[in-house]
């Protein structure tokens, strides 16, 4: 079935949770009406669309409509469209029911046509827009499930870019329709221009001496549990130079120390025989303190008397460490004025985190300073977690500093292992500045093993990858403010990183790395030079933009091919979401093998295909075999179909029905090893005409 992308159903929701104000004193009515009348006109909305709803919302100043026309009996689908009282369209959407199951096509208009008609329909409903953006080619392979183009842009101002402004779109690949718009814009921004801006070598400059890069841990969840990776990156990811006086810019913030809940697992009490696994399992959760002992030390630490009750308890297992259990608690105070929660191990009864809320007391002021509140902090982290001080740095980040305030203080650790930073491990701590007591206690401690920092490449080799590979970029952003009363929207021009490949550095090879730890690759579509001979020349550069192709320049049309090599092709043509990176051969087969289109006895990776053997692996791969093994009823269809093995009868009556195969006067050639080419020709048939 296909699947709508409502991006204005999430704003919808998003937007209904903040207040609104008051609208007696507004005019809201007309406002409503000229947000209808223009939605109608502009995106031809008519009579069968019968059914209408609609939402308002109004934020920093500005409000917003959020339309929704659809149609009573359900066959026209649904129209949504977002936009502010002055007429700006912010949203747009629209969907047709479908009841069918999404099957592979062609797309029926290119990738460049989809690009010009969602430049022209910015033009039309954002002309103001239009001016003042750039597209932001990303390469990637079609999906041959997608029946859309997805494209993105991002604001510019004299040809330099703001990121935090953009624009995305997708357009329907056969018909040409806009399919969903979204439009993140600030209208009121000013853009401060910078006459002569430092140069990018003295960016560079200042980039190694008051940002720099860090030896960090990061962690892989690509797999079933974390993994730990080292890496060079940036710790503070929102801080750049600025580009006029080369200061540090701090424009934004992401990074939060945080522990995750997961929930656990039962342990069956039945006596079976049990396997090593389930042993382990068994072996990890003994030892667990009780409820009662874990409510009791929860009233220790934070001071609470019977007046607090439990609204929650809970044993859950930490979702990084898999031996690891908690209990968690949530005390409730009889009024319901005062809350606390507390997490523990639940083996070690160290305590992982808690949180007591302040009460307001009128009158008092502040008995502790920053300074003496840090010493708090630090005593507090020896007393409960001593092995854990000596292995934590204190991270200095301004933008915290709103965390903090005149009452309390809010200090972050980050885990440091020799000189490398262990980027989602470290402790905060909230000290209560008016009587010294903790009131926020928050532990995340990985407790696995982490990669040798052995023969690794020099600081300065990773800089000089840093600089060519990556590199920086003239860009706006917008400055963190820390005075809540300057409401002004503005943008300074900054050098940093470039975004379109991840700032993450192997510190082994110099490789840039994905976000999982793995070497980053474009994906970009193979250009063949050695195909314009090949009958299959047009098919096998189409399979090549949607990634099922063979590595390498040359496709070698001519060559026989293998059976890893036909089987890898028709695996990319089965599952265009199975990761293709480096994939081993073993993977290759237990993948199809698990989905039965190639049978354990049959693996031969290096035997050259015959034609009925490609055509065996494609009709399992549609599904169809236990229909063609029925070989009895099954025709004679071509002039040598004594020569197809009798097993396989059918397959090629199925292959050749569906225009999967061809024959040539009236032989099929089962026995023929297939070339290259051919195992392409077959491919693309099996995509868009067996499906």
């Amino acid at each position: 079935m296909k699947r709508r992308i409502s991006i204005l159903l999430t704003l919808v929701m998003m937007v209904s949770l903040i207040p609104i104000t008051s609208f007696a004193e507004s005019n809201f009515d007309k406002e409503l009406k000229d947000a209808i009348i223009k939605s109608k006109k502009l995106f031809n909305i008519g009579e069968e669309y019968d059914k209408f709803e609609h939402n308002i919302n109004t934020q920093d100043g500005e409000t917003y409509f959020y339309l929704n026309w659809s149609d009573s009996k359900g066959k026209n689908g649904s129209i949504d469209v977002g936009i502010t009282s002055d007429g700006t369209v912010v949203s747009y959407g629209k969907w047709k029911p479908s009841y069918q199951e999404s099957k592979p096509k062609l797309p029926k208009i290119s990738k460049e046509e989809g690009l010009k008609k969602a430049k022209e329909f910015i033009k039309k409903i954002t002309p103001e827009f239009a001016d003042s953006i750039k597209y932001i080619e990303k390469p990637e392979l079609l999906n041959i499930y997608s029946d859309v183009y997805d494209y993105y842009f991002v604001r510019v101002e004299k040809d330099i870019p703001y990121y935090i402004n953009n624009i995305y779109i997708n357009v329907d690949n056969t018909t040409g329709e806009i399919r969903n718009y979204y439009a993140n814009w600030d209208k009121d921004m000013v853009f401060h221009e910078v006459k002569e801006p430092i140069s990018l070598d003295k960016a560079q400059e200042l980039y190694k001496e008051k940002i720099g890069l860090n030896l960090l841990y990061k962690f892989s969840y690509a797999g079933d549990t974390p993994k730990p990776y080292l890496a060079y990156g940036q710790l503070n990811t929102n801080q750049c130079i600025d580009a006029k006086d080369g200061n540090v810019v701090i424009w934004t913030d992401y990074y939060h120390l945080y522990q995750n809940d997961c929930c656990g697992y039962g342990v069956s009490e039945e006596e079976k025989s049990l396997n090593p696994s389930e042993e382990e399992a068994i072996q990890n959760i003994t030892g667990i303190i009780s409820q009662e002992e874990a409510e009791k030390i929860g009233r220790d630490i934070l001071k609470l008397d019977s007046k607090y009750k439990i609204g929650y308890i809970s044993l859950y297992k930490d979702w990084r460490n898999d031996d690891v259990y908690y209990w968690q608690i949530e005390f409730m105070e009889e009024s319901e004025m005062d809350y606390a929660n507390i997490s523990i191990n639940a083996k070690t009864k160290e305590v992982i985190s808690f949180y007591k809320s302040i009460p307001f007391e009128e009158g008092k002021k502040p008995k502790y300073d920053e300074k003496q509140s840090l010493e708090i902090a630090k005593n507090y982290i020896e007393k409960v977690n001593p092995d854990k001080l000596k292995n934590v740095e204190l991270r200095i980040r301004p933008e915290m500093e709103k965390i903090s305030s005149q009452n309390s203080y809010y200090f972050e650790f980050i885990r440091k292992i020799d000189d490398a930073y262990v980027e989602e491990d470290g402790i905060s701590v909230r000290v209560d500045a008016i009587n010294g007591e903790i009131v926020e206690y928050n532990l995340s401690w990985y407790n696995g093993d982490f990669p040798s920092k052995n023969d690794i490449i020099s600081i300065d080799k990773a800089y000089d990858i840093l600089f060519k590979d990556i590199g920086m970029e003239l860009k706006y952003v917008t400055p963190m403010r820390y005075d809540d009363r300057n409401n002004k929207k503005e943008a300074i021009l900054v050098y940093g990183l470039k975004e379109d490949k991840p700032a993450i550095i192997d510190p082994y090879t110099g490789a840039i790395l994905n976000y999982n730890g793995k070497p980053f690759k474009e994906f970009k579509a193979v250009s063949y030079k050695d195909i314009d001979n090949s009958y299959a020349k047009d098919k096998i550069n189409i399979l090549a933009q949607y990634g099922i192709s063979l590595p390498g320049e040359e496709f070698k049309p001519k060559e026989k091919i293998i059976q890893k090599d036909f089987l890898y092709l028709l695996l990319k043509a089965y599952d265009p979401y199975i990761e293709f990176l480096d994939i081993s051969i073993d993977k290759l087969y237990n993948y199809l093998i698990n989905e039965s289109i190639v049978k354990e006895e049959e693996k031969n990776p290096n035997k050259i295909v015959t034609k009925e053997e490609g055509i065996k692996y494609i009709i399992r791969a549609l599904k169809y075999d236990k229909i063609a093994d029925i070989t009895e009823i099954y025709k004679d269809l071509f002039k040598d179909t004594k020569d197809i093995d009798p097993k396989l009868k059918g397959y090629a009556a199925i292959a050749y029905g569906l225009n999967i195969v061809e024959g040539s006067n009236g032989y099929l050639k089962p026995k023929a090893e297939l070339k290259r080419e051919d195992a392409a020709n077959m491919i693309y048939n099996y995509l868009f005409n067996g499906n």
